[in-house]
């Protein structure tokens, strides 16, 4: 059974739009495939940008081209597949899951290169964002529901606030510390682990109440 999509983000209504907008006018020689490569191949120009990203706002707005076009590639690769009835649903999904797994691990990489803030952290962050799309898998065996964010912010509302992170540091290099030695983008980062982590534990706390009612009503 194909699982049911939902996307809470913020911009999912706008964006859903834009795409479909966007659908039509690929050159029919573009295949699915080729847009999943162009998405990690833009996370991976803006890891760079990042990593380098103290050295000249010039690299900052490689990160933000590279986070368009990471946006563009992964955001309609599967859409396109639907479109044109060439959908696999369970390759896409497996393939969708491990590239987005690469473009993130290669952006903490290029965020704790850059030297703008403690570099442990990225990876932190990416070690929550991780459990979560864990516990959205274990969520999609248990209800067949294949949920696309996590609350009002999702892969798409990620990348505005790292593209917004991106034009910050090229109009305005860090400073130095703000507060007990960390800088404004440390801070920022310790926000984003802080909601992730309470996001994974009222969801998997949920998720635990919704699959003890499913157990207890296949039992009668």
């Amino acid at each position: 059974m194909t699982p049911l999509r939902r996307n809470g983000g913020l911009l999912a209504a706008p964006e859903a739009r834009a795409l479909d907008a966007l659908l039509p006018r690929l050159p029919g020689w573009v295949t699915p495939d080729m847009l999943s490569a162009l998405g990690l191949g833009g996370a991976v120009l803006a890891a760079l940008g990042f990593g380098m990203a103290a050295s000249g706002p010039g690299w900052c707005l490689l990160a933000v081209a590279g986070i368009g076009i990471n946006w563009f590639g992964d955001s309609l690769d599967g859409r396109l597949a639907r479109h044109r009835g060439e959908a696999r649903p369970r390759r896409g999904y497996i393939l969708d899951n491990g590239i987005d797994m690469l473009g993130y691990l290669a952006l903490a990489i290029g965020f704790a290169a850059s030297g703008l803030l403690w570099p442990a952290l990225p990876f932190i962050a990416v070690a929550l964002h991780f459990m979560l799309v864990n516990l959205a898998a274990a969520r999609l065996a248990v209800t067949n529901v294949l949920d696309l964010s996590a609350g009002p912010v999702g892969t798409t509302e990620l990348r505005v606030i790292f593209a917004g992170c991106a034009g910050m540091l090229a109009l305005a290099p860090a400073a130095g510390p703000v507060l007990m030695g960390w800088t404004v983008l440390d801070l920022g980062c310790w926000t984003w682990v802080a909601a992730m982590a309470w996001g994974y534990v009222s969801g998997l706390v949920a998720d635990l109440r919704d699959a003890a009612a499913r157990d207890a009503g296949s039992r009668r």
